[in-house]
């Protein structure tokens, strides 16, 4: 009685070889239609990618150039440099060479740099006062690069000294990109060049799969070749193309194959030429192995290796659509996996990191909230006390002194001074000019009277400045400062003035003063300083407070500026982004 096994292996012994004699025939039409068109489709995925690799190092490069251009080092050493006498030239060359080469560890294809001014002045970096690189801007390279108008780009392959190699000159390829001004984008400013290391990109070619390629510019002109002996060499055969410079993609050509692929970010080619004896040299293998690897290898596969596959593919590939999901914003994803090894701990593992992740990001949303409210607190608190102290003196001094409409004036006007101080802890953060200024004359109002004939305020408001937003209680500190450090140490009256303009889309408020000014070295130090508690007026934490708010509210937008000199009197500068309307909380 026959086996089942016997009778398994002889059926599995029929079908091979019957299945060998089909798969000869169906070898031949494999090789001429299939195999083929697959070597090319592989040849053109390694061109393709030889070509993106190129075309990453150029963008990374062009990258890395632009943020050179817009740092504000350069911007300043093209804007100022003609300006400058001999010495602080130097030293602004010396500084500008020495930001760019702190950046030279960034790119290892980066030999060198050169700053050219629009009169075609040069410095380079290797020798920032040599002619050298003046006299290489004369050759070809650099000025056919002008000649084709463009704002930046590649320049052909030259040769010059290479700041690694200062004794022997390399090749270098040059990326060079017009600069202008940031603040005035239609002006150019100069011309920024880094020197390229040419061997980083031959090594990437060298290394390619290719034996027959060139490299070859916008023009056509040639930027590498790698000949094969005894064929044709692509440089050749891609000139010899109709249209040569407008022709990518596969072409039929001497008994052969010539493939071109152009670059995104420029208009380079790489070309390569693959003869029909290389196609079948690489698939002959192929060829040979099968029929055997047909009936052997996808029985084994299919039998063995499959459903292992499987169980491992699909908790992986459940993992992958989990991760995704959290990486597009999906906190809520979860992933069920139970398979009872490593894999399922990794999905219990992964689940914990969602659930925690998420009550992470809820616990710090909520802590920024709260301290930010916590910080705006603590810096309105921060406000001098000493006022109603002082106020409070000056009318207990006048209700002793006289009985009249003063009186009922100045406690009017400190009586709506403590209304808006109560009012600090309320809803409305921004309030327009024409309500700081009124509370404003109140404050003054006090004052004059404590300090009678001691001082004056002008006013200059543009009514337009009315409407628009300000912090509550901006402009009181420095008006406070101005009296008390500034016209009261004088001994004689003094002026105050105060003025509101628009320009250029921001509200710009001015506090002026004629007393004795601030000395240089405290000058410098006024932000950082505190005096003591004791000392009457404003403290310096009020000027530090009321910076901190503009820039908790206004961040880069707004800005405080002072100018000072001893005896010639001090004047405070405030710029905020020009906002309309009613109270903002």
């Amino acid at each position: 009685m026959t086996r089942l096994r016997t009778v398994i292996l002889r059926r599995i012994v029929i079908v091979a070889a019957v299945s060998f004699f089909l798969s000869a025939a169906f070898t031949y039409y494999y090789y001429n239609h299939i195999l083929i068109g697959q070597m090319m489709q592989e040849d053109k995925a390694k061109l393709s990618q030889t070509v993106r690799q190129l075309d990453y190092m150029s963008d990374d490069i062009s990258k890395f150039t632009f943020t050179l251009i817009i740092a504000e080092r350069l911007q300043a050493f093209y804007k100022t440099y003609d300006r400058l006498d001999t010495f602080d030239q130097f030293k602004a060359l010396q500084d500008t060479f020495t930001f760019v080469d702190g950046y030279k560890g960034l790119r290892k294809e980066v030999t060198s740099y050169a700053l050219v001014l629009p009169d075609g002045r040069a410095f380079w970096n290797a020798a920032g006062n040599d002619d050298y690189f003046g006299e290489r801007l004369k050759e070809p390279w650099y000025s056919n690069f002008i000649r084709s108008g463009a704002e930046f780009g590649f320049t052909q392959p030259h040769r010059m000294f290479a700041d690694q190699t200062p004794l022997s000159e390399t090749t270098i390829i040059s990326y060079v990109v017009t600069v202008r001004d940031i603040e005035k984008p239609g002006r150019t400013i100069g011309r920024f060049i880094v020197n390229l290391d040419y061997s980083h990109f031959q090594s990437v070619l060298d290394y390619s799969p290719f034996g027959n390629l060139a490299w070859l510019s916008e023009s056509g002109g040639e930027l590498y070749a790698k000949p094969s002996r005894g064929e044709p060499t692509a440089v050749d055969l891609a000139h010899g193309l109709e249209n040569a410079a407008e022709k990518e993609g596969e072409f039929r050509v001497n008994n052969g194959y010539l493939l071109v692929d152009r670059f995104e970010t420029t208009d380079w080619r790489l070309a390569t030429f693959i003869s029909q004896s290389s196609l079948f040299d690489r698939a002959k293998i192929v060829l040979y192995l099968l029929g055997f690897f047909t009936l052997v290898s996808t029985s084994l596969i299919l039998a063995l290796m499959m459903p292992a596959i499987f169980r491992i593919t699909r908790p992986i590939m459940r993992l992958y659509l989990a991760m995704n999901a959290v990486s597009s914003g999906n906190l809520q994803t979860s992933v069920q996996i139970n398979t009872g090894d490593e894999l399922e701990k990794l999905g219990n593992g992964f689940n914990r990191m969602t659930s925690q992740l998420r009550a992470h990001i809820e616990e710090s949303i909520r802590h920024e909230k709260d301290k930010r409210e916590l910080e705006m607190e603590l810096l309105l608190s921060q406000m001098n006390p000493h006022f109603v102290y002082n106020t409070l003196n000056a009318v207990i001094y006048m209700a002793q002194k006289q009985g009249n409409a003063d009186i009922v004036r100045m406690v009017s006007a400190f009586i709506r001074v403590l209304q808006d101080a109560v009012k600090l802890g309320g809803d409305h953060t921004l309030v327009p000019l024409s309500d700081e200024v009124a509370l404003l004359r109140d404050y003054i109002d006090i004052q004059s009277y404590r300090y009678a004939d001691m001082f004056r305020v002008e006013w200059a408001l543009d009514a337009e400045t009315l409407p628009c937003l300000v912090p509550r209680i901006l402009i009181q500190p420095f008006v406070e400062n101005a009296i008390f450090h500034g016209i009261c140490p004088k001994d004689e009256p003094g002026t105050i003035r105060i003025a509101a303009s628009e320009a250029n889309g921001a509200l710009l408020i001015r506090i002026e003063d004629d007393g004795v000014g601030i000395d240089p070295e405290r000058l410098l130090t006024i932000w950082e300083q505190r005096e003591k508690t004791s000392s009457p007026g404003l403290r310096h934490i009020g000027l530090g407070n009321t910076k901190k708010r503009l820039e908790h509210l206004f961040g880069s937008q707004a800005s405080v500026r002072i100018e000072s000199a001893t005896d010639r009197g001090t004047c405070v500068w405030i710029r905020l982004p020009k906002q309309s309307g009613s109270k903002i909380s």
